[in-house]
């Protein structure tokens, strides 16, 4: 199966006709017409109407594109992956340690002599932790709480805190001015949630503080991303709980004020995770952090 019948098939999706898309495709509308018969030779289903001077797609392509773009994206990683030097080290991690943490990292791992590569994924935790068991990822990077459920690992996988951080509760702009003698807020002010699925979002959900603080606030942004809870929390939307290395410039330079302590903070350790026998993650893990015991 030629991977170019299903860019053609893209390309006649975005254009709407054989023409333009066969421009695109930089052949003739006749070679053209004849790769998606092709296509539809292959998939045993007509992809088009054909009329005198026109054609329509059909339903039935319009509904897989998606799936078409998700396996021409494969295979290009496939093939990317597949002429990488061979001591590429895959790290995943989420989003916001991305950020704060992973540069860190980086510094330590560029100056081990056997590591030639690194590629980072950033996704949430569920997909990291998915392609990690699916050994995917070499080494990943997460956030685990005392409330965030243990991980289906056996003693074959290693894992180390790398460091310790906290989920701090913040605010900033107008809403400085709003804090009374206590540094705390008014009662109407709004939350920056994160949705109850991330992973933020469970660990703040198990946390009596913010449930106390929380409750009966409007929420008036949700998102899964840190920084864009930083960000919101800056121009004085609301009240926001960030990784406290995340926010520690803004906290420094005075955008951002941690609340009264009374509303606490919630430890989280920043975990390093490897499959004991992918030897290249298991021995980055061991040079990053030799002396610290497994998990």
């Amino acid at each position: 199966m030629n991977i170019t019948l299903f860019e053609d098939a893209i390309a006649l999706i975005e254009e709407g006709s054989m023409r333009s898309a066969a421009h695109r495709r930089n052949v003739t509308q006749p070679a053209f017409s004849r790769r998606i018969k092709t296509l539809e030779a292959w998939l045993g289903v007509e992809l088009v109407e054909r009329h005198a001077n026109r054609i329509k797609i059909k339903r039935s392509l319009l509904d897989r594109e998606p799936e078409i773009r998700a396996i021409l994206a494969r295979i290009s990683a496939f093939k990317i992956d597949y002429v990488q030097p061979k001591n590429l080290l895959t790290i995943g991690t989420q989003h916001s340690l991305a950020t704060s943490v992973f540069p860190e990292i980086y510094k330590r791992i560029s100056e081990l002599q056997f590591v030639d590569e690194i590629k980072l994924r950033t996704r949430n935790q569920d997909e990291i932790t998915s392609q990690f068991l699916k050994f995917e990822i070499d080494l990943s990077i997460t956030y685990r709480a005392e409330t965030t459920p243990r991980l289906p690992f056996d003693e074959s996988v290693i894992q180390k805190i790398w460091r310790q951080d906290a989920l701090v509760p913040v605010v900033g702009g107008n809403l400085l001015s709003t804090l009374n003698a206590e540094q705390e807020p008014p009662a109407d002010a709004p939350i920056i949630r994160y949705p109850d699925t991330s992973e933020f979002g469970k660990i703040l959900n198990a946390n009596f503080e913010y449930v106390a603080l929380s409750t009966d606030r409007h929420s008036v942004v949700e998102t899964a991303f840190a920084a864009g809870v930083i960000a919101t929390v800056k121009l004085g939307a609301g009240i926001g709980w960030v990784p406290r290395s995340l926010a520690r410039e803004e906290i420094r330079r005075g955008e951002l004020l941690m609340l009264a302590q009374k509303y606490g903070h919630i430890p989280i350790d920043v975990v390093l995770t490897a499959h004991q026998d992918n030897q290249l993650g298991g021995k980055v893990m061991l040079n990053l952090i030799p002396e610290t015991p497994t998990l």
